[in-house]
């Protein structure tokens, strides 16, 4: 009974080579649950603060082309309740999409780390990478990290390119499923096809992982937190002018009109759901 607490048990299922004595294994369980509590709330506060800010990015532009003007109290709420209630299920299946390319991208380089402290610590910043303005970078690790930046650089170029119009999509119209959501964006995207690129291309310039990461190093970490926010911002406007503007170009090729009426129908038809709700 003397060694019971020196059992050791076995987590090679879990990190290879890895060997804990019933204590350490119990702490360690521990700080992995409390980890993954705060990933969560993490998740959780990213998820409602861009359905927030995009939400009222949404009722302020419309009311502005509409010359409707609003309290800003008012935008706020009813800008914070659409954003909730027809977007927090498209953030957070964008954020998943991201999460899992980082995830795969990362195995590819990095699966073969032996050292289980630094895979861990290399793991957690990855994890953290949607919501952080810092580089994973690891000392040792140059040649894995950088061929891992220049893929992931690609790869959320790509994805944020596909999605940079779903968002209004979704807001428009929720009763899509997530399929057609994605495929309205696509052909709205390839009915302003070089305007799409010239924005996405200007937006990674201003905004991209490797302004950020010089913006940390030259001007320290809060001003590149404030640049990113208002940077963001700025294009969420701009991808919406942009999404009306498609519209505005697909139904004149179809025959049809966009103009005043279809905005006043979508800020109409917001208020009807919302007034089906109450």
């Amino acid at each position: 009974m003397e060694n019971v607490d020196e059992e050791i048990v076995d987590l090679r299922f879990f990190l290879a080579g890895l060997e804990l004595g019933r204590r350490d294994a119990a702490a360690l369980f521990f700080l992995v649950g409390v980890l993954s509590a705060a990933y969560g709330w993490v998740i959780l506060g990213f998820v409602m603060t861009y359905s927030w800010v995009l939400g009222i990015m949404f009722i302020a532009v419309v009311n502005d082309l509409l010359g409707r003007y609003n309290s800003f109290v008012e935008t706020v709420l009813s800008g914070s309740k659409l954003g909730l209630k027809r977007l927090s299920g498209f953030i957070l299946m964008r954020w998943a999409v991201r999460d899992a390319l980082t995830q795969i991208l990362g195995l590819w380089f990095f699966g073969e780390i032996d050292d289980q402290y630094t895979f861990f610590k290399m793991f957690l910043r990855l994890k953290l990478m949607p919501f952080s303005v810092t580089s994973p970078w690891i000392g040792g690790y140059d040649k894995e990290i950088s061929g891992f930046l220049f893929a992931w650089f690609l790869m959320d170029t790509l994805v944020s390119f596909i999605l940079a119009v779903d968002s209004w999509v979704t807001i428009a119209n929720t009763r899509r499923s997530g399929r057609e959501i994605v495929k309205e964006g696509c052909n709205l995207l390839v009915t302003m096809f070089h305007q799409a690129i010239q924005l996405k291309c200007l937006e990674v310039i201003l905004s991209g992982s490797f302004v950020r990461w010089v913006l940390v190093r030259q001007c320290g970490r809060s001003f590149a937190i404030i640049f990113q926010s208002m940077v963001e911002v700025y294009f969420m406007v701009a991808w919406l002018i942009y999404y009306l503007s498609a519209r505005h170009r697909d139904a004149s090729l179809s025959g049809r009109r966009f103009g005043r009426r279809d905005l006043e129908g979508l800020i109409v038809g917001l208020r009807r759901s919302e007034a089906m709700t109450r």
